[in-house]
């Protein structure tokens, strides 16, 4: 029994050992690139959107440990296959709006940050204030958007 209790200890140990050596960084790129110049908001863009929609991933501790770093690479990549904010200058001018749009109705609803993000992340929890900054943020920003559209500018 203590043979089998050390073995699979041991391979426990040499899963997360793989897992850490096998990490790549990640490059570090500006959040929402180009976006707002308002540093309130981009404010709070890092502290409750980028962990999980951009290549700016803060991990906690354990987050470098299986099963939960598992858990968390799923997670992320769920979050960046909607919205990678880092990607931000790579996306159509229609994508953009359209994800826009879709910020203002998650923050709005209090369906971003997710419960289960706020409770290991509490200081990403959104005020009334910050979840109208935001709104007003989405819609400015499509509002900018549409107008370059109609005058053939490039959206940044």
């Amino acid at each position: 029994m203590r043979r089998a209790l050390v073995i699979g200890f041991m391979l426990v140990v040499a899963a997360a050992a793989a897992v850490l050596v096998s990490r790549r960084a990640e490059p570090v790129k500006p959040l929402v690139d180009g976006v707002t110049d308002d540093p309130a908001t981009a404010s709070i863009l890092a502290r409750s959107c980028q962990d999980c929609h951009s290549d700016r991933t803060r991990r906690p501790w354990y987050g470098h440990i299986p099963p939960a770093s598992w858990l968390l690479n799923s997670d992320i990549q769920a979050a960046r296959s909607h919205v990678d904010l880092s990607q931000w200058s790579k996306y159509s001018a229609d994508d953009k709006r359209q994800i826009l749009t879709s910020i203002a109705a998650n923050v709005r609803n209090n369906v971003m940050p997710p419960g289960r993000y706020i409770f290991m992340h509490p200081d990403a929890r959104l005020s009334a204030e910050e979840v109208a900054r935001i709104y007003s943020w989405t819609r400015s920003e499509r509002r900018r958007l549409r107008a370059q559209a109609e005058t053939g500018g490039n959206a940044r």
